[in-house]
């Protein structure tokens, strides 16, 4: 299985543990729907940046940020409701209910979705300095 996580950009989120661990101020307690492990559990960790947005949380698979959580919410349930066709959530199994099977296509779909994001920046990126090169050859008179 290491094999496999070894071209991955953020192998540790596919563990709920690790997931768990990036919550540092998660402003609800254990005995809230919202708790930690809870948003762990429904593929979440956090992406939070100070205070202002401590609540502010991202799927390991899909990429879908949310923030505005309640302590009712569940995020399971609000996962769903905001990225249904998001493969984690379609598979609806916490990370110990998966199969193995299921494991390694969630694996894969994360590999196809972090090359896509990979190419859209290397995109972006060819397209600035583009951008700049063109600017730069009209600044010197050049066509």
């Amino acid at each position: 299985m290491e094999n496999i996580l070894d071209n991955v950009e953020n192998p540790p989120l596919f563990l709920v543990e690790e997931r768990v661990k990036t919550f540092k101020n998660w402003p609800f307690s254990d005995k809230d729907k919202c708790n930690v492990r809870n948003m762990a559990e429904a593929g979440f960790y956090s992406v939070a940046t100070g205070d202002v947005d401590a609540d502010a949380a991202k799927c390991f698979l899909c990429g879908k940020e949310l923030d505005g959580w309640e302590s009712c919410d569940d995020p399971w349930a609000e996962h769903k409701s905001h990225a249904a066709k998001c493969a984690f959530v379609q598979l609806g199994k916490r990370e110990d209910e998966l199969l193995l099977s299921e494991f390694l296509s969630v694996i894969k779909q994360y590999m196809i979705n972090d090359k896509k994001r990979v190419a859209e920046f290397a995109k972006e990126l060819i397209d600035e300095r583009a951008k700049r090169a063109k600017q730069f050859n009209r600044h010197l008179g050049r066509k």
